[in-house]
């Protein structure tokens, strides 16, 4: 083999090595430009996507107030814009909607609205009136998780008043709809028996008290005059009218126990005790504890109802001939003659037997936790 001959042999060795290290170069160029390429196009999507992302601001939390028109009456037209436009400006201040305005009427009192407010998915659902207001809305929002706030315009205010929500400040009232906690606490249900038989008595809730007798007599006795000259103070003069009527024979029944009969001027069953800022009924009640409170005035004549504003007075918790306190799930009485009966505040007319019970922790309220 001639010297010729071996280089050609070996040139033919190195063209397939020559060949496979440049379909490698190739190979390993069109891979690393593919690797950039693929980094360009997603940093070309990062920087499409992102903008488009923050464009997209979460959805604002959007309120209902249910409105008891009347309550505002003695405000003209003008002094009604402004409170509204004060309302809606401080939702927008802590970045809410504005809020939705639902006003009541004498057929619907609170309940019909609530429901619409529900059913249009908002977070929280106001109550601008008195306890009757108050206490229909409730009657919708009990058991449904979301909660109800309180923007008192009664005159009474009592749930306001156990829940240390402001009654007179609507500044102050509005700061705990965006401060205070949501706290769970019970509902009274009120089963009124008109005719001491009713297959199918009248169910209505309650938040703060039922009673009948006396109080239930002083409630339907105010008279709407006097509320808007004398506040708090019309419950006074009507009280005045009514604190010599007779006593009632009734029995009252707590839980299973046995119907014991007393001689009484009035039964009145508290979800929560107090009636204004110092003067408590039911000491021992809590609007969260799972139990009604009840108390049993048995006075007659003048020096036994100076015994019954001491004992209140001085919240005596042991109890006495006069005043007798009560504790249950459930507390019924039922009476000789029609007396009565008060929810709330709220005269309901005359009943043979009543049935109280309690169903704890259902409604949700935007207040500062219940006080020990």
């Amino acid at each position: 083999m001639t010297a010729g001959d071996v280089q050609g042999a070996g040139a033919l060795l190195l063209a397939p090595v020559v060949l496979l290290a440049v379909l490698l170069v190739v190979v390993s160029g069109l891979l690393v430009r593919e690797r950039r390429t693929g980094r360009r196009l997603r940093a070309l999507l990062a920087e499409v996507s992102t903008p488009a992302l923050a464009q997209a601001p979460p959805a604002r939390p959007r309120a209902a107030i249910v409105v008891n028109p009347s309550k505002f009456a003695h405000l003209d037209e003008s002094a009604r814009r402004r409170r509204q436009a004060y309302t809606a400006a401080a939702f927008r201040t802590h970045g809410w909607e504005d809020p939705l305005w639902l006003e009541t009427t004498p057929a619907e009192r609170g309940t019909e609205q609530a429901r619409a407010a529900l059913a249009q998915g908002v977070d929280v659902v106001l109550a601008a009136g008195g306890d009757g207001t108050v206490r229909a809305v409730a009657e919708a929002m009990a058991g449904t998780g979301v909660p109800m706030g309180l923007l008192p315009a009664g005159t009474g205010n009592l749930l306001a008043r156990n829940l240390d929500v402001p009654h007179a400040d609507l500044t102050a009232a509005l700061d705990l709809v965006f401060s205070a906690p949501d706290t769970a606490v019970d509902v009274g249900w009120l089963e009124v028996d008109r005719t001491g038989d009713d297959p199918a008595p009248e169910r209505h809730l309650f938040l703060v008290m039922a009673g009948l007798g006396f109080d239930a007599a002083m409630m339907a006795g105010v008279e709407d005059r006097l509320k808007r000259h004398l506040g708090y103070g019309a419950y006074v003069v009507s009280g005045a009218r009514a604190l010599w009527g007779p006593q009632a024979r009734v029995k009252v029944r707590v839980d299973d126990g046995e119907p014991v009969g007393v001689r009484t001027r009035a039964v009145i069953v508290g979800n929560c005790g107090r009636l204004t800022k110092n003067l408590v009924l039911m000491p021992d009640a809590r609007v969260d504890d799972g139990f009604l409170d009840a108390v049993v005035l048995s006075p007659r004549g003048g020096i036994a109802w100076g015994e019954v504003a001491w004992a209140i007075v001085t919240r005596d918790r042991r109890g006495q001939r006069r005043v007798q306190h009560l504790r249950g799930r459930s507390i019924e009485v039922s009476c000789a003659e029609p007396q009565e009966v008060e929810l709330d505040g709220d005269p309901i007319g005359t009943a043979l037997r009543i049935r109280v019970a309690v169903e704890p922790g259902v409604l949700l309220v935007r207040c500062p936790p219940p006080r020990g």
